[in-house]
């Protein structure tokens, strides 16, 4: 299945728009040395090769690191940032782990969070799985949706939607 050439809902389906979140997400990996970086996030953030920061701990044991002119560390020349072992230890990171980054632009500030960060936001996958509606139906609570199964049911198919009706999840 190519969902590159599925139809687009009709404006009626489209889902609510989502609010502009300030904060920007990605996964890194420490190396060997504890060093991390992520183009895209340091970037935003203005993390430049030689840029000071002050690197800390929250007492949820996920690091903090934020651009100051008299912090005590300095980006490497690749922009990267040297988390100490003693903090990746104290904040529970083995070497070479997968880290959840957290940028706050209006902050100048990183964020490392272990992974187990996502497991307590995000929904149980096994939720999300039985709540998956199949491609090509309608999208549940929308009009078009209510409409299709009024329809249906009037069709004497007992509220059932026939398979590939509608167009308001791609198919």
């Amino acid at each position: 299945m190519d969902l590159r050439r599925t139809q687009a809902p009709e404006p009626g389906d489209l889902p609510a728009v989502r609010r502009r979140h300030l904060r920007r997400y990605g996964v890194a990996l420490f190396d060997g040395n504890g060093r991390v970086t992520d183009q895209a996030l340091f970037a935003l953030l203005g993390f430049t090769a030689g840029l000071r920061v002050e690197i800390g701990v929250t007492d949820g044991h996920a690091v903090v690191v934020r651009a100051d002119p008299y912090g005590g560390s300095v980006l490497t020349r690749r922009a990267m940032v040297l988390v100490p072992a003693g903090v990746r230890r104290w904040c529970g990171f083995g070497p070479r782990e997968q880290v959840l980054l957290v940028a706050v632009p209006r902050e100048s500030a990183l964020i490392i969070h272990g992974l187990e960060k996502l497991d307590q936001a995000l929904p149980r996958p096994r939720a999300l799985i039985a709540a998956m509606h199949p491609l090509g139906g309608p999208i549940p609570g929308t009009r078009a949706a209510a409409v299709r199964a009024g329809r249906a049911t009037a069709a004497g198919t007992g509220g059932a939607v026939p398979s590939g009706a509608g167009r308001g999840v791609p198919r």
